[in-house]
């Protein structure tokens, strides 16, 4: 009501009824005070309400402070500020004033249906009094039941409009008694609905930008995680929560679907007291192709209540089992195919969803269609990116394997052709070294037979001084004491030239590539035979053989084995420039296992280098001196080619020591030749 708002003269409050109104009424005659005191209280009511609306735009403080306002003011039971659901024929109570001895009507839900004094309201611009509720013409079952719940004997009520549309609804209530209601409180409530019509104007309004805003945000924040990040677990995971704040519903999940239409909740938000649902919630029996294929054509459905949606039986079975009683479906579509659904789930009470709740959740259902779409494709390309990289590797690797077996080729051909060329000097040596040892016993012989012709000579007169001064000549005598000692020194040479050759022969074994059965001790003798111009003065070799049994095995490539071993530790030595030693010991492990250990006291080697000494073409040596196959082979005669183990025990400055440890018996070694024996160490 403006300043300059009409209040009617006719006051009619009797004096029996000074208590439900303000004052009471004079004397005819003298009726001008008492207006003029009604106008202002009732004005200072107005402009109390007035600055309400103006001074916060929450609904419900501005709806109750008016109800109590009016309540107090016109002394009722209860003022109702009922407000009208957009999407709906509904009203819902969102401000009450109520003496406390008689229920509330707050939240109460009031459809036009059944109820004739709304569906008067709604057509009247006038305020509705009605003295006597319970004889109000037409009222259904359900409103007579609401009334007497409510304890409702007398009603003013009237409609709030908003540019001719309704939007809300007044009521005063007494629930004492009948009352007859004045004229002057009906244009009171009239003024008091023109101005709480712009009130719920205003806050339908602001809330639908605040839900619009939060909507909008809620997008965008998803959109931006997909653009920003490939994360599907926190891209799907953010839109469960958000969506479950903004709707204010009891949970929200997504739903992927596996084989047979069965699958589990991937993600999921929930508020207590509600189960959660993650991973299987159970087989939904009732959910067939022909709903599969209604959700892949674009479906989004709406259940207000999951026992009157027309629902099978066993469906809503389902449901009960996961404390729902209504919910929000939309299908997640990839393409053509269905990937899941994204659900809100309402577990205390039925639900009416509205339009902007299911825009919201469809619009959502595309987005997250487009992050599952954009996370696959990278995972996609994450595969076929390692994919790739893995062949490049191999690549990597087949190469290294070709420069490995090149080399060990060349390396191999170069031993079979010095092994060849030692067999061929070696027979030829020892063809001439036959003939030597085979002539000593003649040249000694010989010798004595000469000698023993000058004795003889020395006896005859005729001869004697001839023979005498051939004697003295000749220094026969230092000859006859001298001379078995140069035939024992030849015989000497011409065994040690055998074992020489023994020890070649032994070593290149060109005439056991197959398998065969050894002593180790002989591989490593030969080893150190061929190494044998190594062992000057400054260098001591230490030998702690146990009793070993023979072993199965490829001789010739184990004796590279302990030749190479053993040549490394002569080089640690050399590189100390110190006197060395170096010991080698032998062991049985088991019954079926022995060692060999090799072990230098030089210059050692760091825990970086001996992860990388096993590798081909590693070698910490100057340029030319080595080719960094020789561990290499090692490696690959010893654990590929006879199952055994290599290992390396070491410290900088400590020394190092190798250790060998083979099978007796074997179970990779087959009877074959030497290509056979080098297409295993190729792998």
């Amino acid at each position: 009501m403006s300043s300059n708002s009409k209040i009617p003269s006719d006051f009619n409050i009797p004096a029996a009824e000074s208590s439900h109104g303000l004052t009471q009424q004079p004397e005819p005659g003298s009726v001008s005070n008492w207006e003029l005191h009604q106008q202002v209280k009732l004005l200072r009511l107005l402009n109390s309400i007035n600055y309400e609306i103006h001074r916060t735009l929450d609904l419900q403080e501005i709806l109750n402070s008016a109800c109590e306002m009016l309540g107090k003011t016109l002394k009722c039971d209860r003022v109702s500020v009922l407000v009208k659901d957009p999407e709906e024929n509904v009203f819902i109570t969102k401000g009450e004033y109520c003496q406390p001895e008689y229920p509330s009507q707050l939240a109460f839900k009031v459809p036009e249906n059944g109820n004739p004094h709304l569906q008067a309201l709604m057509k009247q611009e006038s305020p509705l009094a009605v003295e006597r509720m319970h004889e109000f013409p037409g009222l259904s079952q359900q409103a007579l039941a609401t009334i007497n719940t409510l304890q409702i004997q007398s009603m003013l009520a009237v409609a709030t409009r908003y540019q001719g549309q309704v939007n809300g609804i007044i009521g005063l209530h007494q629930c004492d008694r009948p009352r007859q209601w004045q004229q002057w409180e009906e244009e009171l409530l009239a003024e008091v609905a023109s101005s709480l019509a712009i009130a719920i104007n205003q806050a339908q309004l602001y809330a639908e930008t605040q839900r619009q805003a939060k909507s909008e945000s809620l997008v965008r924040l998803i959109t931006n995680q997909i653009r920003s990040s490939l994360d599907l677990e926190t891209i799907l995971q953010t839109t469960v929560e958000g969506v479950r704040q903004l709707l204010n519903t009891d949970r929200v999940v997504v739903y992927q679907f596996g084989e047979d239409w069965n699958g589990s909740v991937v993600v999921e938000d929930v508020i207590e007291p509600w189960d959660s649902v993650l991973g299987n919630m159970g087989a939904d029996d009732c959910f067939s192709e022909k709903y599969a294929y209604l959700y892949q054509n674009g479906r989004v459905r709406a259940i207000d209540n999951i026992r009157e949606a027309g629902l099978d039986d066993c469906h809503v079975q389902f449901l009960e089992k996961l404390q729902v009683k209504a919910n929000l479906i939309v299908p997640i579509v990839m393409g053509k195919n269905l990937w899941g659904l994204l659900i809100a789930h309402e577990c205390s009470q039925p639900r009416s969803w509205r339009t902007y709740e299911i825009n919201l959740l469809t619009q959502l259902g595309e987005q997250i269609a487009i992050a599952i779409n954009q996370a696959e494709l990278f995972q996609q390309v994450q595969v076929t990116a390692k994919k790739y990289q893995e062949k490049a590797q191999q690549l990597e690797k087949t190469l290294q394997k070709l420069r490995s077996t090149q080399n060990q080729l060349i390396q191999s051909e170069k031993l079979s052709s010095l092994g060849e060329m030692v067999a061929g000097i070696s027979h030829e040596i020892n063809n001439a070294n036959n003939f030597i040892q085979a002539n000593i016993p003649y040249a000694q012989e010989y010798a004595n037979i000469l000698i023993q012709a000058l004795e003889s000579c020395a006896q005859i007169p005729e001869a004697a001084d001839q023979v005498a001064e051939i004697t003295e000549d000749i220094e026969l005598a230092y000859l006859q004491d001298d001379f078995p000692n140069l035939i024992d020194s030849m015989k000497q040479g011409a065994e040690r030239i055998s074992s020489i050759i023994n020890a070649l022969r032994t070593f290149s074994r060109l005439d056991e590539a197959q398998v065969k059965t050894i002593d180790i001790h002989e591989a490593i003798e030969s080893s150190l035979a061929v190494l044998h111009h190594r062992i000057g003065p400054s260098i001591q070799i230490h030998k702690n053989y146990s009793e070993l049994p023979r072993i199965r095995c490829f001789p010739s490539h184990l004796n590279q084995v302990f030749y190479n071993l053993l040549n490394n530790a002569f080089d640690a030595i050399v590189a100390q420039k110190s006197i060395g030693e170096i010991t080698i010991r032998s062991w049985q492990i088991d019954g079926d296992w022995i060692g060999v250990a090799i072990r230098d006291n030089g210059i050692g080697i760091d825990a970086e280098t001996q992860n990388k000494i096993f590798d081909p073409f590693f070698t910490n040596k100057p340029v030319g001196k080595g080719t960094g196959l020789g561990l290499s082979t090692c490696y690959q005669v010893v654990v590929q080619g006879h199952g055994g183990k290599l290992s390396c025990h070491s410290e900088l400055g400590k020394g190092a020591e190798f250790v060998v440890e083979l099978p007796v018996q074997s179970k990779v070694l087959e009877p074959r030749g030497q290509k056979e024996l080098q297409e295993q160490q190729e792998q």
